[in-house]
């Protein structure tokens, strides 16, 4: 979040510049384009949801989820295997998932595929919020990587989503960036050694040489994970269908047009009437989970959350590099910018590195891809800085020749950043939907990762999930009724939807 905000501060940036950025910020995000880049990770479609549709649209549903990424698919998980046992006085599905296009084709479909905390926010963390503050969020972060490995095992996914448990390399190419990364590790072990016994500073020629990273002048280490996302939550959502093959409708290339309430009939319990381009469907609740396009049918959050293009690609390994796909993953963190990197065990073509990044080498700095929600065009200069950046930074001498074209894929994606760098997680009050508020039903959210996604959307839908339940008084009696875990400043409050939002000139 804080290169954001250094980026919109550059003083090299022309005004003019700028302030097209911040409109953009500000303007209506729209809906997901019909003609997105091709992402490798969904080469091979799911053969029973990626296009999945009811013959006819159901009219009526408790809840409506707009979205099928990662949060979508832990709120409905939430919903279905947290309730009461079901008390079934209607033939309408618990929960319909709506999605624009194919299953799981926005964010989810397009990330690195990094399950990763790094830890180097902590110092800024603790400066702005306070210890206890920084200690909860950056433990809330930890603890996706157990979460979601723990779900692939559940569901038999581990295999086949690649789900697997790496130690990252944080490497610094600067030696100011690393000494900044040290002081700030130092007292994350410090403030949390439990939680951090793995971690390590590493910065001596001879294992630096040795990681095949000649030219950092140091390393971070720590537990990461890697998974293949598409895959992933396609399997969560496809054992979620057959155990609930009467409660959990998806409906994919189904855009929602409109939200209005529903006033033809004041003693239904379906307060929410959403238009979709196939008809509407009459709901209880709705909760958004489109991220970078949350503020299409929530107007109010304009220039609090706004959407990022970001770039990623798969390439092929020199032919000198050794495998790393069951060890490693990498972040690079240069003097301007950084990049990010896993290495797939397998697949069709080979253990390809999956490799993004490219945003401040982007033009203008990156701040032309600000306020940018399509995901069908690439930028060239991230183009230009993605594909030739590998050999550099593992040294040639270590990566060799690459026999076929380096890069067998190239595409875009859309991140969701807030103006205050946390996701906004709760109950949508009028004041931000345009919408009168009432008894029966709500309107809900769970966005805007900062491009941290992995390591905050499960948990972040989880708690959605677990706050419809409690005002339905519908949470089983087996779950807690605790929401401690989730660190106030994602909540949604009046203080916040006043003070968090981007100037707008």
């Amino acid at each position: 979040m804080a290169f954001v905000q250094q980026l919109l501060s550059e003083p090299s940036i022309p005004p003019l510049e700028r302030q097209k950025a911040l409109d953009r910020a500000f303007a209506d995000p729209g809906l997901p384009t019909a003609t997105p880049t091709s992402s490798f990770w969904l080469r091979s479609p799911h053969p029973e949801l990626a296009t999945s549709q009811s013959t006819e649209l159901p009219r009526e549903v408790e809840v409506v989820i707009i979205g099928s990424g990662v949060t979508g698919a832990s709120i409905a998980r939430t919903l279905l295997t947290s309730r009461k046992l079901p008390r079934r006085t209607t033939s309408r599905p618990t929960v319909a998932i709506l999605e624009a296009r194919d299953i799981c084709s926005g964010a989810t479909g397009r990330n690195g595929g990094h399950i990763l905390e790094t830890g180097e926010e902590f110092a800024d963390l603790e400066a702005t919020h306070g210890l206890d503050a920084a200690k909860q969020i950056t433990k809330f972060r930890l603890a996706h990587l157990a979460e979601m490995l723990g779900v692939a095992e559940h569901y038999g996914l581990t295999e086949q989503s690649q789900a697997r448990k790496v130690k990252f390399m944080s490497a610094y190419f600067h030696e100011g960036g690393w000494m900044d990364a040290k002081r700030c590790i130092e007292r994350l072990k410090e403030c949390l050694p439990d939680e951090t016994r793995e971690w390590e500073l590493l910065d001596k020629v001879d294992v630096l040489s040795e990681l095949c990273l000649p030219q950092a002048r140091g390393i971070v280490t720590g537990p990461a994970g890697a998974i293949w996302p598409y895959r992933f939550i396609t399997g969560v959502l496809g054992r979620l269908k057959d155990e609930f093959p009467q409660d959990l409708v998806i409906e994919t290339n189904t855009p929602v047009t409109g939200i209005q309430e529903n006033c033809g009939d004041e003693t239904s319990s379906l307060r929410y009437l959403v238009h979709t381009t196939r008809g509407p469907i009459s709901a209880r609740h709705v909760i958004h989970c489109t991220n970078a396009h949350a503020s299409h049918l929530i107007p109010g959050l304009r220039g609090r959350i706004y959407p990022i293009r970001g770039q990623m690609s798969a390439q092929h390994p020199g032919d000198k590099f050794p495998f790393h796909g069951t060890e490693h993953s990498w972040i690079f963190n240069y003097e301007r910018g950084f990049d990010y990197l896993t290495q797939l065990t397998e697949s069709d073509t080979g253990k390809m590195m999956m490799f993004g990044g490219g945003f401040a080498q982007g033009e203008q700095g990156g701040l032309a891809d600000l306020g940018i929600a399509a995901d069908s065009e690439l930028s060239l200069y991230a183009d230009i800085h993605l594909s030739g950046a590998l050999s550099a930074v593992f040294g040639r001498e270590n990566w060799g020749n690459v026999p076929q074209p380096s890069v067998e894929s190239m595409w875009t994606g859309n991140m969701c950043f807030s103006a205050d760098g946390f996701p906004w997680v709760g109950r949508l009050p009028g004041s931000l939907t345009r919408r009168r508020g009432g008894l029966g039903g709500s309107e809900w959210i769970s966005a805007a990762f900062s491009g941290e996604g992995m390591v905050m959307a499960w948990f972040c839908g989880k708690a959605v999930g677990k706050m419809l339940l409690l005002d339905e008084n519908d949470l089983t009696e087996s779950e807690s009724t605790d929401l401690d875990w989730l660190p106030a400043q994602m909540l949604i409050t009046d203080q916040r939807i006043e003070k968090a939002v981007l100037p707008r000139h």
